[in-house]
This record gives structure tokens, C-alpha cells and sequence, in this order.
């Protein structure tokens, strides 16, 4: 009798633990969703930052060129020049 008596409460106290488990894993999972989205939101807004800092400065490169033509073809040509002789001598030595 005491045998059946202790088996049943070791039953109980295991149900209570597998209670306490799956609270806690609801939490977690809550607290994993709560994170994700604040990482959602948080990369949403850099990217839309991004994307207008982004449209700033082609407007700003365009109205440069327009003013300027001579100076930006110059420009143009010497970043080009410049990559192209790095890029060159980066691809020689391999």
C-alpha cells in the first residue's frame, strides 16, 4: 500500500514538472517571437534608411554631373583608371 501510494505521488510530481516544462517552453517561444520581430522591424528600418540615404546620393552625383560634366568625366575616368590598375595588379600576382 505504501508502494502504490508512493508511485502515485512520484506520478503527480511528475506531471507537475512536465506542467512547468511546457510553460516554459510557451514562454520561451513567446519571448523567441517577441525577439524576431523587434529584429524584423529593427532591419526593416535600416534597410529603408539605407535606401533613402542611397537615393540622396545619386541625386546628389546627378545633379554633380550635370553641373559639372568635364570634372566628372575627368573623375570617371581616373576611378576607373584606378580600379582597373588595382584590379590588374591584384589578378597578376596569383
Amino acid at each position: 500500500m505504501e508502494e502504490s501510494k508512493q508511485q502515485k505521488t512520484l506520478i503527480d510530481e511528475i506531471k507537475l514538472y512536465e506542467k512547468k516544462a511546457k510553460e516554459i517552453e510557451r514562454r520561451a517561444k513567446e519571448k523567441y517571437m517577441e525577439q524576431v520581430s523587434d529584429i524584423k522591424q529593427k532591419l526593416g528600418k535600416a534597410s529603408e534608411d539605407a535606401s533613402i540615404k542611397a537615393k540622396e546620393v545619386i541625386d546628389k552625383v546627378g545633379t554633380y554631373v550635370k553641373e559639372n560634366p568635364q570634372k566628372a568625366a575627368v573623375i570617371g575616368f581616373g576611378v576607373g583608371l584606378g580600379l582597373g590598375v588595382a584590379l590588374g595588379w591584384i589578378f597578376r600576382k596569383k
